[in-house]
């Protein structure tokens, strides 16, 4: 889905994981604030922060533009949720102090045992830096191994 969706040169910016459903396959819906990759990129645009907290990359919370690099954290994060089966911060409050904690690099704790496979790719996606993200045709590489 989101491989999808950023090789037709999109981004959802509004990706968490209830905005997946799950039949057969996994679907991801919503895609009401999916704009053009190059629209952010265009004068007058306003740096809006949109999604739910806990699933904004920091740098979108530090005013960065959205990028198809954003939608990998989210990814990230929702991996989390459904491998953890908690959400992510489920015992902090969601507020200005959680994204200034994101930005200082709080990332979601596995409290069970999970292969060193998927805790690395997880990394990856939540990492500082993301130039250190994977690209979504990674990810679908990775993940139908």
């Amino acid at each position: 889905g989101l491989n999808k969706i950023h090789s037709n040169n999109l981004i959802h910016q509004d990706l968490h994981v209830g905005n997946i459903l799950h039949t057969q396959y996994a679907c991801i819906t919503d895609m009401g604030l999916c704009k053009p990759a190059k629209y952010n990129t265009l004068k007058n645009t306003k740096k809006s922060v949109y999604g739910v907290l806990p699933y904004i990359a920091p740098k979108i919370l530090r005013g960065q533009n959205y990028t198809k690099a954003a939608d990998i954290y989210s990814f990230g994060i929702i991996i989390y949720e459904v491998i953890s089966g908690l959400p992510p911060y489920y015992d902090l409050c969601h507020d200005i102090n959680l994204a200034i904690k994101i930005c200082q690099g709080l990332r979601p704790r596995f409290n069970i045992k999970v292969p060193q496979l998927i805790i690395r790719l997880i990394k990856r996606c939540l990492d500082a830096n993301p130039l250190n993200w994977p690209t979504a045709l990674e990810l679908d590489d990775i993940l139908c191994k």
